[in-house]
């Protein structure tokens, strides 16, 4: 047959309880965040690892691309031949680090749709290379002179008159003496109004052009 114990020993008792509780909760708590440290950490390696974040990515890069090719050709001044080949070069290394961001994250499918469109890409700005050296290259066509005008009547020499010198014109269909005009400096003929005699030549104005008639 047993004893009771005495109070005192229960009194004793009830503190080592409480610590094994408490004690018993903490680790519970430790562990507890640990786990949401790790399951966050996990979160952030998949999202970072999420191909099609990365196919996001690069497809919005190649948006851009697209939308500086497109802004450049709109441009009135075509660029210099060492402004596309830096350019190009530019677009290269671009290309090149996405194709090797594309065969490490980007999906088969998506590989060859985003190749195609930079294959676009370099042929346009090929074209564009090809435009502007024709253009560089192209000699100028220099306009011939304009042929000079036939009077509509006939051309006879210098005459003085009083110290002021004419010039002799006859109807192309006569060559009556009666027909014969002296034509001063100033002075028209059927649209054309004679500006000045040199020795050997008449010098007239016909619609806003000078026209140089030479004499007999």
């Amino acid at each position: 047959m047993s004893l009771p114990l005495p109070s005192a020993l229960h009194g004793r008792r009830i503190p080592w309880f409480r610590i094994a509780a408490i004690g018993w909760l903490l680790a519970v708590s430790l562990i507890a965040l640990a786990d949401r440290i790790a399951l966050a950490r996990l979160v952030e390696q998949t999202r970072r690892n999420d191909p099609n974040a990365q196919i996001g990515t690069l497809s919005a890069r190649v948006i851009d691309l697209e939308r500086l090719i497109a802004a450049e050709r709109r441009q009135p001044k075509p660029a210099s031949a060492a402004e596309l080949t830096a350019m190009r070069r530019s677009l290269d290394v671009q290309i090149a680090h996405l194709k090797e961001a594309q065969a490490a994250f980007a999906h088969v499918g998506d590989v060859q749709a985003l190749q195609a469109r930079m294959t676009d890409i370099e042929a346009r700005q090929e074209q564009d290379r090809v435009t502007l050296t024709t253009v560089q290259t192209t000699p100028r066509r220099t306009s011939a002179p304009p042929r000079p005008l036939a009077p509509p009547f006939r051309v006879g020499g210098i005459e003085l008159r009083g110290g002021e010198p004419f010039l002799s014109i006859a109807p192309l269909a006569t060559g009556s003496l009666a027909s014969v005009r002296l034509l001063h400096p100033g002075e028209s003929e059927r649209g054309w109004q004679l500006q000045r005699l040199d020795p050997h030549a008449a010098l007239f104005r016909v619609n806003g052009t000078a026209q140089r008639v030479i004499l007999p």
